[in-house]
This record gives C-alpha cells, structure tokens and sequence, in this order.
C-alpha cells in the first residue's frame, strides 16, 4: 500500500467514525436536555435506566469488536462464507442478549431500577420509561452487529449516514412526545422513550435496506449465517468474552474510581464528574483512528501482508501521536471557556478541574498511543489476552492501588491523585511499545483454529 493510498484510506474511514461515534453518544444526552425540563426526579429516573443501557451496550461493544476482529480479516481476503458464519454467530449472542434485557426490562422494570437506586420518586418516574424503552435493547442487538460488520468491510459512509438520520429523529420525536408537540399528547419521560424506539427502529430500517439495496455478500446465502458448528462457535467466544469482559470490568473501574474521589469531597467529585465527561467527548478522536487502524491493519493480516502491517502500523502510530498533540493543544487553550461555561470561575472546582484538564493535555499523545495499541494494532491482530492485561490490567492493578495510596490513605490533593491516571498510561506506553516490536500480537485469525 502506497503513501498516499494508505492516507486517503484512513481519511476516508476515520472522519465517518469519528463523526458517527460523537453522533451516537449525543441520543442519550439529548435525552438528558429535554428530560432535564420536566424536574429533577425525571432526569435522575432517566440517568438511573440509561445505567442498564451502559451495562448492555459495554457487553454489545466487546462481543461486536470481536465481530470486526474477524470480518476484517475474513474481508482482507474475499472469504465471504467466513464473514457470514462470524455475522451469524455474533446475532446469535447479541440477540440472546438483547431478548433477555428486553424481557427483564419490560416484564420487571420497577426491580431493575431498584438495583440502581433506592428513591421511591426515582423510581416511580423512570417504570414507564424503562417499559417502554425496553423494545430499543432488542432492536440495539441486530443495530451494532450490522454496523460492525459494515466496519470491516470499510463501508463506513452508511454507518455515519445512519447516525445523522437517527439524531435527527430522535430531535423531532422527542420534541413531538415529551411535551405535545404536532398534535402529539404530552408524554413526558415516556415519550422520552418513545422517541428513542423509533430511532432506533428507523436506524435498523435503514440498515437493513441498505444491505439489500447493495447486495451485501451476508444476504447472498442467509443459511450460511448459521452454518457454523460448536468448535468455531467456541473459537469465535473465546476472542469475544475476554473483549466483553474487558469493557465490563473496565466500566466498573472508572466508577470506582469515582467513588474515590467522592472520598475526598464535593468539589473533587464534581470536578473529576465534569472531567471524565470531557475526557469520554476528546477520547473520541483517539478511539476514531484506533477503529479506522483496526480495520485497515485486519484487512492487511488477511491478505497475508506481514510487511505492510507494520508499515501501515509505524505511520498509525505517529498519526496517534500527531492527534494526540494537536487535541490536547485545542483543550489547552479551551480550559478557561470550558470552566466558565460550566460557571465555575474563581471557585475552588474551577481550580480543580483546571488543573486536571492541564494534566490530561499533557498526557493525551500517550492516551492516543496506547488507543491506537489497544483498540487498534492489537485488537486488529487477535491479541486479546495482552489487551486485557493492558487495559484493565492498567485500571485495576496500577491506577486503582496508587488512587487509594495518594487519595485515602495519604489524603493528597486531587491534582496528586489524578497523576495515577498518567502512572496507567506509562504502564501502557512500556508493555505496549515492547510488545509492538516482538510481533507477537500478529496473529492471522481462522474459526477453524
């Protein structure tokens, strides 16, 4: 692969990402802004079910990176039965999956939330709206595997073109079912709800027309997407539970460490609050290009290109780097907007958070590096056991122990405790570098292995 095709290849593919995962993470959060106009008790109701959604979607994400993983390669060289078997074999899991959270949530959903809250008002404003969202869990379980699958086969102009659909029918819904507008009664959360169901329903519609108007190779055998036996079934879980299980377990961290923070005060936890929401919106572009890598570098280990991998690898690895310094300069001269918006100027959380954000401007080169390690090069190459360990590995067996050290036992300020998130990163940076340059994450992945 040429220079210049290799740059043209990756810009086409990481601005539809990128654009699509900023789209697709604003659904909730306009949710959030028109809920938050009814009352405190139904925003928290809100908050509270979105919590069920969070666990669905980080189970949904580790079993659809593994779909990718293999459709990638599978792609690379032309094997159109393989991509079907690993398609099948994904909707079996995120289907079961999404029958189960949609019964338990439909059927149950005063129980559900109970497991989140204890707040009677809580919970009374968020039953209807769990009941009636409880359909999306379902539609979500083919959405993401027919998405992913899209992924790997570089078609990605579909998947941001369906993302800008579904926010702009969740805008009108919304407005149309929480408060009566169009002739429509005023439904409140529940309309909330009923918005975010026809979104995700004409999402999947136009999925699915899409596929049939391109004659995508799954449709071309539909027998063929269940044609697979219990030993590559097997081989395919085996890659997908670790990926589950590490967006899982890294999810349970990330609120861990919240609740250390809490520890240390109100101001802290507000600060570090408004710090990983900022965090979760920069990491975008970083996890935009990792994706993008991921399914270049796949398409090249299916072909067989051991050379160009690393060759496609280098130049992803100092693109990481370029983004990582150019996003953490924007931040950098955004903070002082960025607190004021947020009108915490002169306050002791403006001073927080203006410290923390300085810090991750300084480390976000070697956030994008490890991305594009983790959710790239290493993902692309089947290596998911040395994911695992640098990813939660990092949270749990570095930055969890010095954030307890320097917040609970020394009872240092926050700016200190923070340095534990730049400890992971250079956990990450050494093991990620060194295993880079051994090749062993290079793996050529088969069902039949």
């Amino acid at each position: 692969m040429t220079r210049r095709d290799f740059y043209s290849l990756t810009v086409k593919t990481v601005l539809p990402l990128m654009l699509q995962s900023l789209l697709t993470s604003s659904v909730n959060f306009i949710d959030q802004i028109m809920v938050g106009k009814l009352g405190v008790s139904e925003i928290a109701a809100v908050g509270v079910a979105n919590k069920i959604y969070s666990l669905f979607y980080l189970v949904l994400y580790g079993t659809c990176c593994a779909c990718v993983m293999f459709v990638s390669q599978y792609w690379g060289r032309r094997d159109a039965e393989g991509v079907r078997k690993i398609m099948g074999m994904t909707c079996s899991i995120t289907v079961t999956l999404g029958v189960f959270v949609t019964l338990a949530t439909l059927l149950f959903p005063r129980q559900c939330l109970a497991l989140f809250t204890p707040d009677a008002a809580v919970i009374d404003s968020g039953v209807g709206y769990l009941r009636t969202i409880s359909a999306s869990y379902l539609l979500l379980s083919f959405i993401y595997p027919i998405n992913y699958l899209l992924r790997g086969q570089t078609r990605v102009k579909i998947v941001l073109a369906t993302s800008v659909g579904s926010v702009f029918m969740n805008i009108f819904a919304n407005y149309a079912f929480i408060f009566g507008n169009f002739g429509m009664p005023r439904l409140g959360v529940v309309g909330a709800a009923i918005g975010t169901v026809a979104t995700r329903t004409v999402e999947l519609m136009i999925l699915l027309i899409y596929l049939v108007v391109s004659r995508n190779e799954v449709l071309q055998d539909l027998r063929g997407l269940f044609r697979y036996n219990g030993k590559e079934f097997l081989t395919f879980v085996k890659k997908a539970l670790p990926l589950a299980s590490n967006e899982f377990l890294w999810g349970v961290g990330t609120s861990v460490y919240l609740v250390i923070y809490g520890h240390m005060g109100t101001e802290e936890l507000a600060a570090m609050t408004i710090m990983n929401t900022l965090q979760t919106m920069v990491q975008t572009f970083g996890l935009s290009l990792s994706s993008s890598a991921a399914v270049i570098v796949g398409n090249e280990i299916g072909k067989g290109n051991r050379e160009n991998v690393f060759v496609c690898g280098g130049r992803f690895h100092r693109l990481a780097i370029g983004m990582g310094a150019v996003v953490g300069l924007a931040l950098f001269c955004l903070i002082r907007p960025i607190v004021g918006a947020y009108s915490l100027t002169g306050t002791y959380t403006g001073v927080l958070l203006t410290q923390t954000l300085t810090v991750m401007c300084c480390y976000l080169p070697l956030s994008c590096y490890n991305s594009m390690n983790i959710e790239g090069l290493f993902r692309s190459g089947g290596d998911i056991r040395f994911v695992l360990l640098m990813d939660t590995g990092g949270i749990w067996f570095v930055g969890m122990p010095l954030t307890v050290l320097l917040g609970d036992v020394l009872a240092l300020p926050l700016l200190f405790v923070f340095m534990a998130y730049v400890c992971v990163e250079l956990y990450k940076l050494v093991i990620g570098f060194c295993r880079y340059r051994t090749g062993k994450w290079l793996h050529t992945l088969s069902l039949e292995q």
